[in-house]
């Protein structure tokens, strides 16, 4: 994916001019920014409608709850009425069914119906099984015989506490059927705590349906309430009105006593607001449809999407014009540049403004001049190059002439049965030869030892064998180049030093090691070793920390660490340490790509 991103960006940089380039960034700066203020600004829009949306709905859902909630409770109250009241009490228990009984009983029972202007009806049955009832309606329910069993099971169960009946449909004939939920109570003898009958208060559903269309008439949705059993207690659309839940999904993701969910209801998305009752657990759930909610918001989306490709075509052409202004000096220096190629100098940019493109303008015009001024010292510099030239060859007679005469030497040497004369001018002539081949600056590390072997060769005769060298690097490291003269200033270093107070042959030993891409050759000697003072000295004098030497050898380290830097950089060259008595150790550092890790070769 980087990668791909890579070469796009590569292509737009590379491939296209300088106009479609700012006409990109000008369309790039004008319309990410309005895209992203008015994405930002919609999902904001939508975030807070959801918000307050949730907030109102819990509120209204609470109300609303909190009324209906009153109203039960007050029909619990009333249903306390037969507990507090002796003579209600003395004609249940009475056998009889004369007239008498049937006023006082009529008489609570209006007394009760008149305390809560929403209540239906109030139905009581005494131990006898007399029913006893006065309807605020003309119709009277026809299931009475049946329900009163399954009432009075379920009242005497309570003992005495009041229970909630789900909606029940009534159907009674020559009249609309219509939905009532109860409130049951086991009427108990205050002393003695027996049951003496029965009351059930019902209530119509016109105390929900009112609050429910204010509802609805706002969020243009549906609301739902459900008892603990999810039987259905009320349906905005009047679908299964006291009958089991049968759509599982309206249920989706909503749990816990309260909250809001984002659901989707037979393929259209709802946000489903719910609250418990603590009293009676019915779940209230209000279901507001998405796209009736955000349709303010997509009106300002959709203005906001027209303004931006109304501004995207503005800053197409405003861009497309100024691109065009801010290139065209550029175009013409560019075809300026094109004629300098061609060889045609006698032109000029025509500077108009003093901005950068004025600067390059300006600094093309001095290019040019100097150009032309270059050209005519380049005639000069060619005339004395030829004539340096000349001068190179005849200094190189001189070398020759004494490497010449250096082999007449050992001749006459040779002639005179002087065998030690004859070999020392042989071998100063082979390290002149090394020494003047000119061209040859890199050489490989097996030439550099035989060198290095001829220079040791003539220092035998000085020192009278005094030394003993070895050098043992596998075949990889002697096909390795480096630097010509790198090891006789160092090795000379080691004998002029080492040999110095010590009576012992000095062992000299060239080893090499690998690690992390350098190749480290050492060049170790056991001879008398340098002082602590003297090697800090020689240490800050290699590193360039100080400009003079206690030393006449550390000219030559400098000298060798100095070329190394020169040729393969800052982190390579050479580096010296010793000890008194013990010997002296100097390493070369050089770039050695052929080995990974660290590995130790002798």
């Amino acid at each position: 994916m980087r990668g791909a991103a890579k070469r796009v960006w590569s292509f737009f940089m590379v491939q296209n001019s300088m106009q479609k380039k700012l006409t990109a960034v000008f369309l790039f700066l004008i319309i990410c920014p309005i895209i992203a203020i008015g994405y930002v600004s919609y999902q904001n829009y939508v975030n807070s409608i959801n918000e307050n949306t949730t907030k109102y709905m819990n509120e209204a859902i609470f109300n609303f709850q909190s009324k209906l909630e009153e109203n039960i409770s007050n029909m619990m109250m009333i249903t306390k009425i037969p507990l507090f009241s002796s003579e209600l009490q003395q004609y249940l228990v009475s056998p009889s069914l004369d007239l008498e009984k049937q006023k006082k009983i009529d008489f609570y029972i209006g007394l009760m119906n008149n305390m809560n202007k929403d209540m239906s009806s109030t139905y009581i049955l005494d131990l006898y099984g007399n029913l006893f009832y006065r309807m605020k309606t003309d119709s009277v329910r026809s299931d009475l015989k049946e329900r009163f069993p399954e009432w009075k099971a379920l009242a005497a169960k309570s003992k005495g506490n009041p229970v909630i009946l789900s909606t029940q449909e009534i159907s009674i004939p020559g009249h609309a059927p219509y939905f009532v939920f109860s409130v049951i109570r086991d009427i108990r003898d205050v002393s003695s705590y027996k049951s003496i009958g029965t009351i059930v208060v019902d209530t119509k559903l016109s105390i929900i349906e009112e609050t429910v269309k204010q509802i609805d008439s706002i969020t243009k949705g549906r609301t739902l309430i459900i008892d603990n059993a999810q039987q259905i207690i009320y349906d905005s659309l009047k679908q299964s009105i006291g009958k089991p839940l049968s759509n599982p999904q309206l249920l989706t993701g909503i749990e816990g006593k309260q909250g809001s969910v984002e659901t989707t209801i037979d393929g259209e998305r709802y946000i489903a607001t719910y609250n418990e009752s603590a009293i009676t657990g019915w779940r209230t759930i209000v279901y507001i449809p998405v796209d009736h909610l955000h349709k303010d918001a997509r009106l300002t989306r959709n203005v906001t999407t027209g303004a931006t490709i109304a501004i995207m075509f503005v800053a197409l052409i405003v861009s497309i014009f100024i691109s065009f202004r801010l290139t065209m000096p550029l175009r013409k220096l560019s075809a300026l540049m094109g004629a300098v190629q061609q060889g045609n100098l006698d032109i000029s940019f025509r500077v108009k403004n003093k901005d950068e493109i004025g600067v390059l303008g300006t600094q093309f015009n001095r290019m040019l001049r100097r150009i032309k001024d270059l050209i005519d010292e380049i005639y000069v510099i060619q005339s004395r190059k030829n004539e340096a030239e000349l001068e190179a060859l005849q200094s190189q007679i001189n070398p020759h002439f004494i490497y010449n005469t250096l082999e007449t030497i050992r001749m006459k040497a040779l002639l005179n049965d002087d065998d030690e004369v004859a070999d020392m001018t042989f071998i100063l002539g082979k390290l002149m030869q090394y020494s003047i081949n000119r061209g040859k600056e890199m050489v490989t590390v097996q030439e550099e030892l035989q060198h290095l072997g001829n220079y040791l060769d003539l220092l035998k005769y000085r020192f009278k064998n005094q030394f003993q060298w070895e050098a043992g690097l596998p075949p990889e490291v002697l096909r390795y180049h480096m630097l010509k003269l790198t090891f006789q200033p160092i090795v000379e270093n080691a004998i002029l030093h080492g040999v110095e107070g010590k009576k012992a042959k000095v062992h000299i030993r060239v080893h090499a090691t690998v690690a992390a891409g350098l190749l480290h050759i050492h060049i170790q000697d056991e001879g008398s070793g340098i002082n602590p003072h003297t090697l800090l000295h020689l240490q800050q004098y290699l590193s360039g920390q100080t400009e003079q030497t206690e030393m006449k050898s550390g000219i030559g380290l400098k000298n060798v660490n100095e070329r190394i830097k020169l040729r393969y950089g800052n982190a390579y060259g050479v580096t010296i340490d010793s000890r008194v008595g013990e010997g002296t150790i100097v390493t070369l550092s050089l770039p050695y790509p052929h080995e990974a890790g660290q590995a130790q070769i002798s």
